[in-house]
């Protein structure tokens, strides 16, 4: 019975040690927006800097816009046992045995495609990050690199919807002026 006591708390510590990996998502899919391409451009981005994101690069050739790392979520927390102010937008999973995570960053990638009149093809990327640290009582706070989180599609949806709604508040502004 000792023995047996004792490979179970064993294959617990090696379990733990581990931590977890989140799970790989596949790429988003186009998602149609109802505005012309130069209408869905400029709401992409009014609506990024509106939110507080850096936009690295903006290619309107080759229909893609880039941001930089933005801190979304700086209370995050977790380690083996506990995960603190955990959000909606992403999964860490768990760090391993004498880690921890804090803080949530996010990068954003988006291309957008003309369709046809009046409409626009919309493609987010949307990549996490968290920090991870040593939690141990000798070596406590060091930093030990990023690790990548996988979405979990909301911040995507929230960013079409957003830019959907701009698009169209400022078509009906263009309108109201009596401008086409």
């Amino acid at each position: 019975m000792r023995r047996l006591a004792l490979a179970t708390v064993s294959l617990g510590v090696i379990v733990a040690c581990s931590g977890m990996e989140p799970h790989r998502d596949a790429p988003r899919e186009v998602r149609r927006l109802e505005a012309d391409f130069d209408q869905a451009w400029g709401a992409t981005i009014r609506t990024l800097t509106e939110r507080g994101y850096e936009i690295q690069s903006s290619d309107r050739s080759a229909r893609t816009i880039e941001t930089g790392w933005l801190t979304f979520n700086p209370d995050y927390a977790a380690t083996i046992l506990v995960t603190q102010q955990e959000d909606r937008y992403c999964v860490c999973g768990k760090p391993g045995f004498g880690q921890a995570f804090r803080t949530k960053q996010v990068r954003l990638v988006m291309t957008l495609q003309p369709i046809r009149g009046g409409e626009t093809g919309l493609r987010t990327e949307a990549f996490f990050r968290t920090l991870r640290y040593t939690d141990t009582l000798l070596w406590a706070n060091r930093p030990l690199g990023d690790v990548e989180c996988n979405s979990r599609g909301r911040l995507e949806e929230e960013l079409r919807v957003e830019i959907q709604i701009r698009a169209l508040s400022d078509h009906l502004e263009r309108l109201r002026r009596g401008t086409p």
